[in-house]
């Protein structure tokens, strides 16, 4: 009979409810972002909503700017280089431009979290330290994504004279796209941009006919 307590046999390691506890408080964040904005995520609202104290929250974050910007870091990691948004890139072009465009939207552009952190961007114009911060990640981002989506798509870079220039507006696209959801958008209206912006990829992959 195995006489180890109950208590120690369902005892959680250190480090998995350190990562818990991050979760409940990142997750809690972001929806107050999204519900009540920036002034609104306050770090006692998001304690609360965590169910947690919040000594406990400023022990894992110790001041709200650390806190948001992690927020940041983690809406945005689907476009690392490992992430989610990336499709298979031997894909045919068409294909391959489809799945990226889907992948993008359902992962990160068109979820309340993408709304939540437009929320932080806005708001953090107030608080100068955190904006030069959260600006300084943008600028990270928007790099690696340039690099990820032209390794993704080399049509692009074989074929159109500003490679980048298409990477940056596929970007501001779906970042727009975004933004636009905090309005009322129809089904129509999201299915149109969307197959737009691959149809757009496509083309810009596709070498120009001879005249």
């Amino acid at each position: 009979m195995d006489s180890t307590p109950a208590s120690r046999r369902r005892r959680i390691p250190q480090t998995l409810r350190v990562k818990n506890t991050q979760r409940k408080l990142i997750d809690a964040a972001l929806q107050l972002l999204h519900e009540e904005g920036f002034k609104g995520a306050t770090l006692q609202a998001i304690a609360h909503r965590a169910q947690v104290s919040l000594g406990a929250l400023q022990h894992h974050f110790k001041t709200r700017d650390a806190l948001m910007e992690r927020l940041v870091q983690e809406v945005m990691a689907p476009l690392s280089a490992q992430g989610s948004a990336w499709p298979d890139h031997s894909l045919p072009l068409p294909e391959r431009a489809q799945d990226f465009v889907q992948r993008a939207w359902q992962n990160i552009f068109g979820t309340p979290h993408y709304q939540a952190a437009w929320s932080l961007f806005l708001g953090c114009k107030s608080s100068p330290t955190l904006f030069t911060h959260i600006n300084q990640q943008r600028l990270l981002v928007d790099n690696a994504f340039y690099v990820q989506f032209l390794h993704i798509f080399p049509e692009i870079e074989r074929h159109h004279p500003a490679a980048q220039g298409v990477a940056a507006t596929v970007f501001a696209a779906l970042r727009g796209a975004g933004v636009l959801e905090f309005f009322d958008v129809t089904a129509t209206e999201r299915e149109t941009c969307l197959q737009t912006l691959a149809d757009t990829i496509v083309q810009a992959g596709t070498p120009a006919a001879a005249p």
